[in-house]
């Protein structure tokens, strides 16, 4: 993700059952196992616990992702 204010402690995505949290490697990439819940909503969380819901992103692999989405300026 490029543009956001905040940092991001915490990258889900919507899979049957709930959210799914995605790992987050050493080299700063969020990872989900088995591309689950690829493009579906995915919910960011800053490090000030503000979340934020984006629907209709397809991820893919080495590609940034944009969004219009903003959280709040700290």
């Amino acid at each position: 993700m490029i543009g956001h204010r905040n940092p991001v402690a915490l990258l889900e995505v919507r899979a049957a059952g709930g959210w799914l949290r995605l790992a987050r490697t050493d080299y700063d990439y969020f990872l989900s196992p088995h591309g689950g819940g690829c493009g579906g909503p995915i919910r960011i969380t800053d490090i000030y616990g503000q979340q934020l819901t984006v629907n209709g992103i397809a991820l893919r692999s080495n590609v940034a992702q944009v969004t219009s989405v903003r959280s709040a300026r700290h």
